[in-house]
């Protein structure tokens, strides 16, 4: 998959992991490139993290799908910041500066 969010790829499935993701998952989504950079904008303007962008999906999918997400409690994992510090900067502007 091309995508910015390599850690997040799925180059190599691992049938084992897919069954038992099979059993736990209700849903998944498909985001934007712009959306995860938006996300990761949010996560550095708002709370001063720097992130890698497999970690602002769960950001992404609020933000193409607000009416989805509109008066629920919302969690989302945001870890990893395991980025290219030039890649970060030119994806989230000059904002980005660490």
């Amino acid at each position: 998959a091309e995508t910015i969010a390599d850690g997040v790829a799925g180059r190599f499935p691992i049938p084992a992991v897919l069954d038992d993701l099979l059993l736990v998952a209700d849903d998944a989504v498909l985001v934007q490139e712009a959306s995860i950079i938006a996300g990761m904008r949010m996560l550095h303007d708002h709370a001063g993290l720097v992130v890698e962008p497999s970690a602002a999906l769960g950001i992404a999918a609020v933000l193409e799908d607000r009416d989805r997400f509109a008066g629920r409690h919302v969690a989302t994992v945001v870890c990893g910041g395991n980025v290219d510090v030039d890649a970060y900067r030119r994806w989230i502007g000059a904002g980005g500066k660490t």
